[in-house]
């Protein structure tokens, strides 16, 4: 029988086991999350934040979307050995808010809600203790995904091609930023390195057959 968890604090977010209790974060990790908490709650610098995050977490390895969505598994706790576990559902679709005049500095600020791809690594259920500095009148939970971004992946795959030929960052989201289980065809049909393009299905468009724009190219 599948064990599941469901938090009061984030009813809409399902973890499934395995579950690693006090799972240490190392230093890297602690400074992913204090740049996300700091870009979120701007009150407390980086600094602030990276000495605050607790050094130990909760580590989940799946997670289900509710309403009848994807069960996606962690890359970080796959097992090999396992029957089951020698399968990628890791490889996630999500959304993340950016500038949309990131190209002209000339030009205010104006945030957006961008779409990508990548590696869902892990999931971590972080408790934050009450601290009236950090605006915190109790204990907070936060329910968070690491994940390995397919670099320059960005679009909406369900309305035009998107590819991606390595991946990029490790970056925090919020688990609700991911959004479902998405796939990976590579190709190397436009790229003689190679690429990969991602298969985002949608109830609004279903291709029986997937053909990459052709483009010639020349070998090195």
């Amino acid at each position: 029988m599948e064990i599941l968890c469901v938090y009061f604090t984030d009813p809409d977010t399902i973890l499934q086991f395995p579950r690693l209790r006090g799972f240490p974060l190392n230093n890297e990790v602690r400074q992913r999350l204090a740049a996300f908490f700091h870009t979120n709650y701007p009150e407390q610098t980086f600094h602030a934040w990276l000495d605050f995050i607790p050094e130990r977490a909760e580590r989940w390895g799946k997670l289900r979307i509710p309403d009848g969505g994807d069960s996606i598994r962690c890359a970080g706790v796959v097992d090999p050995l396992s029957p089951y576990g020698k399968r990628d559902l890791s490889f996630v679709r999500y959304t993340f808010q950016k500038d949309a005049n990131e190209n002209f500095p000339n030009l205010n600020i104006r945030m957006v809600e961008a779409f990508g791809y990548g590696r869902l690594n892990f999931i971590l259920a972080l408790a934050l203790p009450a601290d009236e500095d950090f605006g915190l009148d109790e204990p907070r939970l936060h329910i968070l995904a690491h994940i390995t971004e397919a670099k320059h992946g960005e679009g909406d795959a369900t309305t035009k091609f998107v590819s991606f030929a390595k991946f990029g960052r490790l970056i925090i989201l919020d688990i609700s930023s991911v959004q479902r289980l998405v796939g990976q065809v590579r190709t190397e049909g436009t790229k003689a390195s190679g690429e990969w393009y991602v298969i985002d299905r949608s109830l609004d468009m279903a291709e029986a057959v997937f053909q990459p724009p052709e483009q010639e190219y020349e070998e090195d």
